[in-house]
C-alpha cells in the first residue's frame, strides 16, 4: 500500500509535532522525578505517569491531527483501523530505566506503518532536542541535516551500541556470548539505555554498528529506528544476516562496509531471536 508523498510528509510532520509534544511532558516530569509515581509490569518492567502522559498527549495529538490514522502505544493506547492500513507505533518514552533512575538518555520513537510496511519514523531526544526522523525513499535526517552512516574503515575502530538483558528481560548467556565474540575486534562498545536513540545514533555516524540479541525488544522499540538506519543507507537484518528484524527480535544494523563483519562474527555462535510476537499482531 502506498499513499501520495505529499500526504505522508503531512504525516511525518504530525508525527514529528507529537514527540515533541510526549518530550516535553517526559523533560518536565524527568525535572521532578522524585514525586512520579511508578508501577512494575514485570520483571524490571516498569511504568511510571511520565509513561502515560507521554502517551496521552502523543495520541491526542495524532487523532486531532490525522484521524484517519489508527495509533498503537506500547502502553495501552489504541484506536481501531480506518480500512487504509495506516498505523502509528508508539514508544512514549523508550529508556525508561535510564528515565526512572535520573540518567538522561531517553526518547520518545514513533514509526508510521502502511500495511506490513514501516515507511517512515521519528525518534527524539527531549533534552538534547534532537529529531531524527526519515521517510521511506526520501532520505534520514537529524533535523535538517542528511544523515550518510560512518564513512569509517576499519572494523577495529568501530565504536558499536547494544542493548544487554537483565533479570527477566532476555537471555544473558546468548548475550555474554555475543559479547566475547565482538569485544576483541572493535575499540569499543555503549549500551546507553535507550535502543530508539541507539540505532538512531548508527545512521548519524556516532555508533559504527548496533545489534541486539539476547535482550528483549519489541516493534515499538525498533521500528522507527530501522527506517532511519536504512534510509541513511545502513543495512538493517536478523543477527544472520537474512529476515525482517522487525518480525523478531535479534537485529543487526551497520553501515554497509561493516554489516557483513558484523554477521560474520556473531553468525556461527548465535541463533536467531525468538517471533516478535508484537510486529504484525
Amino acid at each position: 500500500m502506498t499513499i501520495k508523498p505529499r500526504t505522508r510528509k503531512e504525516i511525518v510532520e504530525a508525527m514529528k509535532e507529537a514527540a515533541r509534544i510526549g518530550g516535553a511532558s517526559l523533560a518536565a516530569n524527568f525535572a521532578r522525578l522524585s514525586a512520579l509515581p511508578i508501577l512494575e509490569k514485570g520483571p524490571s518492567d516498569f511504568v511510571s505517569a511520565a509513561d502515560i502522559e507521554s502517551e496521552r498527549l502523543i495520541v491526542a495529538h495524532l487523532n486531532a491531527k490525522l484521524p484517519e490514522v489508527a495509533v498503537l502505544g506500547e502502553e495501552g493506547a489504541a484506536s481501531p483501523d480506518a480500512g487504509n492500513g495506516l498505523r502509528i507505533i508508539i514508544d512514549p518514552l523508550d529508556g525508561t530505566n535510564n528515565f526512572l533512575h535520573g540518567i538522561p538518555q531517553f526518547s520518545a520513537s514513533l514509526a508510521l506503518m502502511e500495511g506490513d510496511e514501516v515507511t517512515a519514523g521519528v525518534t527524539f531526544n527531549p533534552l538534547s532536542g534532537e529529531m531524527f526522523w526519515a521517510v521511506a525513499g526520501k532520505g534520514a535526517y537529524l533535523g535538517e541535516k542528511r544523515l550518510n552512516g560512518s564513512s569509517r574503515k576499519s572494523l577495529a575502530h568501530a565504536v558499536v551500541g547494544t542493548c544487554f538483558p537483565y533479570n527477566g528481560k532476555g537471555d544473558t548467556e546468548k548475550a555474554a556470548r555475543e559479547m566475547a565474540a565482538i569485544m576483541p575486534r572493535v575499540s569499543g562498545i555503549r549500551s546507553p539505555g535507550s535502543a530508539a536513540l541507539e540505532i538512531a545514533y548508527v545512521a548519524e555516524g556516532r555508533f559504527d554498528g548496533f545489534w541486539t540479541s539476547g535482550a528483549k525488544l519489541d516493534l515499538w522499540d525498533l521500528a522507527a529506528g530501522v527506517i532511519i538506519a536504512r534510509e541513511a543507507g545502513c543495512l538493517a537484518t536478523e543477527i544472520d544476516g537474512k529476515g525482517d528484524p522487525l518480525r523478531c527480535r535479534s537485529l543487526v544494523v551497520a553501515p554497509r562496509q561493516f554489516h557483513g563483519q558484523f554477521i560474520d562474527i556473531f553468525g556461527p555462535t548465535c541463533a536467531t531471536g525468538a517471533p516478535n510476537k508484537t510486529a504484525l499482531a
